[in-house]
């Protein structure tokens, strides 16, 4: 039987497609993971434009979500479509716009981190940029690393004083986005991220892997490892 869903996103890497494919389990739905099914190439087109005929926003960037005509790519707009379609979206316009924001924070994150390894040239490799990197990587380490998970253990205390969610009493999109980011967090400063004092944080992210289908998908090989060399 065909996958519900086709998810574009580079093959053997977790990166922004992690994101969305944490979306996917936890809402049950399948999905065919393109990069490593049909490899690299196929991601390539898809970003060329080569795959676009017959229909369609044209595609920025990957990660990419495909069903039938729609398509659409931006990790942030792919999770809330997703959570309002399968019911981890709040509810009220407002609650929304809070998960969004939250949403947005954990990309700033995950972008600010991706950029202290690649500050000369965003798409090349970190190993040809590692010597001017090392600055970077350092003042990010000691100016934003731990800003940005205080802000975010800040906004988790303002909802039910952080024993649940972000946003209300039910898993949104913006729950799915904190904890990916606090395991890609974890991922690539071990040290930095144990030190942290985030008390929430860290059990919330615990909360989140109990959850039966999360769990799952964790111990299952469809995880796919962090770069290690990028905050993806």
């Amino acid at each position: 039987m065909a996958a519900e869903w086709e998810l574009v996103y580079w093959p053997g890497m977790a990166g922004r497609g992690e994101f969305v494919r944490l979306m996917f389990e936890e809402a049950g739905v399948t999905y065919e993971d393109v990069g490593e099914t049909q490899g690299v190439q196929a991601v390539l087109e898809y970003i060329q434009g080569k795959n676009q005929e017959g229909g369609g926003i044209p595609i920025y960037a990957v990660p990419v979500i495909i069903k039938d005509q729609f398509r659409m790519c931006q990790m942030p707009a792919i999770l809330q479509y997703l959570g309002k379609k399968y019911s981890m979206a709040p509810d009220s316009l407002e609650e929304d716009a809070r998960a969004m924001q939250i949403t947005l924070g954990v990309s700033d994150f995950i972008e600010e981190g991706h950029n202290a390894f690649h500050p000369y040239e965003r798409s090349g490799t970190y190993d040809s940029q590692k010597e001017m990197a090392a600055d970077f990587i350092k003042r990010f380490l000691e100016k934003r690393f731990l800003k940005h998970l205080l802000y975010l253990e800040n906004c988790l205390k303002y909802n039910n004083d952080g024993k649940g969610f972000f946003v209300g009493d039910k898993l949104s999109y913006a729950d799915i986005a904190v904890f990916n980011g606090l395991r890609v967090s974890d991922s690539q400063f071990p040290a930095e991220y144990a030190a942290a004092d985030i008390p929430l944080l860290k059990a919330f992210r615990d909360r989140i892997a109990s959850r039966p289908k999360i769990a799952e998908y964790l111990k299952s090989d469809r995880v796919k490892p962090f770069c290690g060399n990028s905050m993806m």
